[in-house]
This record gives C-alpha cells, sequence and structure tokens, in this order.
C-alpha cells in the first residue's frame, strides 16, 4: 500500500481502546435489511422566503442504529446553517436491502458508493459520516466547482466527505459491486486509476485536532473512543474529546427546540407503509408463525403489566390514563356511562380511573386524543414503529403525561407476520437503545416520571429489564 492510501496514525483506534466484548464479538449484530431506499429529512425553504434558483441540496449519510445521537444531531446541524431559500434533502442510509454487510467496519461501509445508482446518474450529492456535524451551510460545498472530476475529497484516501459527481460516478461506482464483498480500495482504485479525484478544501473534513472554531466549516469526530455521544460504550473505552463542547452544545439547542428529524405531521415513509398493514391485519386477522388467527391486536399484553401500573396510579393518585396503541382494547371494562363502542374505558384494578384508548390503526380508536391524561400506558407496542419515528412517538407520549408513562418495548421478533410478509416487530434494539431514546424524550419533557419495561428472549428464557427515572434523573434495575 502506498503512503497516501495509509490511514493516518493519530485516527487509529488501537487494542487498548477496546473493551473485552469487543474481542469476542467483533462484528456488531446489525438490524434486518428493511429499506428499498434511504429515509428522506427534507429541509423546504422556509416559509415566507422567496425560494433559490439552486437545486435542492442532496446529503447522503452514512448512518447504523447506534448513531441515534449523532444522526439527530447531524440533521439539526444543518438545519441551523442553511439557507432559508434553498430545500435540502438528507438521504439516511441505513439498512438498505442487497448488501452484504459481512466484515463492514460501520453498518454503512460500502453504502457510499451506491450513491450514484441510487440517484439515477442524475446531478450532484454530497456524503458524509454520521460522526460530523455541519457549522456552515453544506449548500456552498454542493456548489463547489468541481473542475471535471468525479469526487472531492480531503486525501486520496477519504470518503467520509466527498462531493460526488452522480452523471461522471455511474460509471465507474457499480451497485452490484457496492452490494457485494468489495472494500474501500477496490473502490479508490477504480477512482485514482480512472484520474476521478480531485482535492476538496480541507475545511469541509476537519477531523479531531484540526478542527478550527474560525475556519472549519465541517467537524467530524473521527476518533472512535473520543466521540462525544459514545455509542458503542460495551465495545470502546471512551475518554473526553477536547472540542467535544461544540458537539454536545448542538444537542442540548436541540433539546431546547424539541428537534426531532421526522414529526407526526411528516413523519417517515415507512411509517405510512406500515401503519396501512396494521389497519389491515385489524380488519383481516393475523398471520403467525404457527398460522392463520381469527383476531390481531386484542390488546392481551396489558395483562402482564396490570400490577406495576396499579402501582403508579396510587402513587400518583392518577385519575385519567391515556392507553397508547391500545389495539381493541379487549381487556378492560366499559366506564359508566359510556356504550360498549366508546374509547373511554375502565379496569378493575384502578377503580375510579378513566381510560382514554388511542390506537391510529384501529377506526375506532384512531381519532386523535384531545387532553392530556395523568398517566399515559404504552404497552408492546414501541418495536411495531419505525426506527426513525420512535423520537417523535416518546414526545407525543410525553407530552400527553401530566405525572407519568410506562412503556413496554419487546427485544426480539414477533410470531405475528404482516400481510407484505415482514416481521411485526419492526424496530428490533437492545434495552440500551430503548433506554438512551426514552432519556433522550424525558430530557425534552423534564419533571415526567416514567418506567421503560425491555423484554428480551435468551437461552434460558424471557426476562424483564426496567428502567425508571424523572427528567434527567435514570436508574437500571
Amino acid at each position: 500500500m502506498t503512503e497516501k492510501f495509509k490511514k493516518e496514525t493519530k485516527f487509529k483506534t488501537y487494542w487498548y481502546h477496546r473493551k473485552l466484548p469487543y474481542w469476542f464479538r467483533k462484528d456488531r449484530d446489525r438490524n434486518a435489511d428493511v429499506r428499498e431506499f434511504p429515509e428522506v429529512v427534507r429541509l423546504d425553504v422556509a416559509p415566507g422566503v422567496t425560494p433559490s434558483d439552486g437545486p435542492p441540496v442532496r446529503i447522503f449519510v452514512g448512518t447504523e442504529s447506534p448513531q441515534y445521537r449523532a444522526e439527530r444531531v447531524f440533521v439539526w446541524s444543518i438545519s441551523q446553517v442553511r439557507d432559508p431559500a434553498r430545500a435540502y434533502e438528507i438521504y439516511l442510509m441505513k439498512d438498505l436491502k442487497g448488501f452484504d454487510r459481512d466484515g463492514w467496519k460501520t453498518g454503512f461501509s460500502n453504502y457510499r458508493y451506491a450513491i450514484p445508482t441510487l440517484v439515477n446518474g442524475v446531478g450532484r450529492a454530497i456524503y458524509n459520516d454520521v460522526d460530523q456535524i455541519y457549522l456552515s451551510d453544506p449548500a456552498e460545498l454542493f456548489d463547489t466547482n468541481m473542475g471535471g472530476a468525479g469526487i472531492l475529497g480531503i486525501t486520496e484516501r477519504e470518503t467520509s466527505v466527498m462531493l460526488i459527481d452522480c452523471e461522471k460516478m455511474i460509471r465507474f461506482w457499480n451497485i452490484d459491486e457496492a452490494r457485494s464483498d468489495k472494500r474501500h480500495k477496490h473502490f479508490r482504485a477504480i477512482t485514482h486509476g480512472n484520474g476521478l479525484w480531485a482535492p476538496l478544501p480541507r475545511e469541509w473534513n476537519a477531523r479531531d485536532d484540526e478542527f478550527s472554531a474560525a475556519q472549519s466549516k465541517c467537524f467530524h469526530f473521527t476518533i472512535l473512543q473520543t466521540q462525544p455521544w459514545r455509542p458503542f460504550p460495551d465495545q470502546l473505552r471512551y475518554r473526553p474529546h477536547p472540542d467535544g463542547d461544540v458537539w454536545l452544545a448542538l444537542e442540548r439547542d436541540a433539546d431546547a427546540a424539541g428537534f426531532t428529524p421526522f414529526t407526526k405531521e411528516r413523519p417517515s415513509r415507512r411509517f405510512g407503509e406500515l401503519l396501512s398493514q396494521y389497519r389491515i391485519m385489524h380488519r383481516d386477522g393475523e398471520t403467525s408463525e404457527e398460522g392463520p388467527s381469527r383476531e390481531a391486536f386484542t390488546g392481551k399484553s396489558l395483562r402482564q403489566n396490570i400490577t406495576k401500573i396499579a402501582q403508579l396510579v396510587r402513587h400518583t393518585k392518577a385519575k385519567t390514563i391515556l392507553d397508547y396503541g391500545a389495539g381493541k382494547a379487549k381487556f378492560y371494562d366499559a366506564y359508566p356511562g359510556e356504550s360498549q363502542g366508546s374509547r373511554f374505558r375502565s379496569h378493575a384494578a384502578w377503580p375510579g380511573v378513566k381510560v382514554v384508548c388511542y390506537d391510529p390503526g384501529y377506526k375506532p380508536f384512531a381519532e386523535p386524543f384531545e387532553e392530556s391524561c395523568d398517566g399515559v400506558i404504552c404497552t408492546d407496542v414501541l418495536e411495531h414503529i419505525p426506527e426513525e419515528d420512535i423520537a417523535w412517538v416518546l414526545d407525543e407520549i410525553f407530552g400527553a403525561a401530566r405525572q407519568f408513562i410506562y412503556l413496554v418495548a419487546a427485544c426480539y421478533p414477533a410470531r405475528k407476520i404482516l400481510p407484505n410478509g415482514e416481521n411485526a416487530h419492526c424496530t428490533l434494539a437492545p434495552p440500551d437503545w430503548w433506554h438512551g431514546e426514552v432519556e433522550l424524550a424525558a430530557r425534552r419533557h423534564p419533571g415526567i416520571r416514567w418506567v421503560l419495561v425491555c423484554k428480551e428472549k435468551t437461552q434460558f428464557g424471557k426476562k424483564r429489564r426496567t428502567f425508571e427515572g424523572i427528567g434527567l434523573l435514570t436508574q437500571a434495575a
């Protein structure tokens, strides 16, 4: 390997930065390949602003589930420095179908080489790894004169930030090869062998100690063991980053603004697709690994959680509860004075409590709930929601609670199969991932007591891991 293609020593992660579990399982478990195409966060022209004549700024970001904090802050950073007259499209490349990810250093390593094909060889695109933030408008990078090159990067080796001429590169970066076991050196050889590379100004990829508050336009936290959001605490021995507060300050601002990349008004594309699947199952019944059954989503998971919810009701003296994702609510009684078909229910274990049932997949309970309640419960619902939408759904749950919320998430595949053949549990994540997402939501809604129960399957059977907190105070039981 020539000197120009070697990884610079100061950015390497060595054996002594690793924790013991890494050496027993170097290839981390990764989510199933479920997306035909990246989900897109769209930043439209700001209201009241005359639109620019420039094309939408297209940014493809390589990301994976453990990087949920970095992903959110990456998008937030763009929203803070963007041109309000310009449209931006941020493509989240995560868990894409058809790629052989065995041996990849990250869960997104080769996705970047598929970008020209994903846009059908039309126009330009920026590529970023998720461990970066923009400090200047990426439209400036997008509009850079490429001088006839196919890609721009800060060194002959670096592909973590690139400006790509997709019309030129589609002839050389083959999506079938990107989906194969080819590695970075294969694509570097094609690029440099055909004279397609040209230098990018280094301020667009300022790596760690290259950062300058006065000059850097894109800050890259490339040293794994100093990334401020610490995405792999079981794998790495983290230490503070000398400029980590640049990233942490952005996250604090995003928290204060209640920012999530997707929202109820603008959910992910996959959210709508799956909601239609759940509506079909409510109507037609479910299919499981054991075969067809008569009725889907009856709400039976409530039974396992009655006692704990009753404790919260007594402690908070709750009089109203919202059941978020109640299914058909078969395990409630009618509320006094209400018809059996009403969304208002009661339960003998919670005397005097009025339960409001909400489920967007079940027409009788699909109408929005109008008022907040003392408590909100959500049992075995979250794993049915796409990963991109978990943050805004949690915000909706926290926002509807005056005193407490109670959440249950399953961390294993369902027996139910959707009509399209997919497993009904679309977000399979470990307890620490769910814990992290709930803590972020709690920071955006301080003062609400919360309980999270994560259900796991092990070789010794099922177990439940419980987390509890109020605002920023959390503990694992």
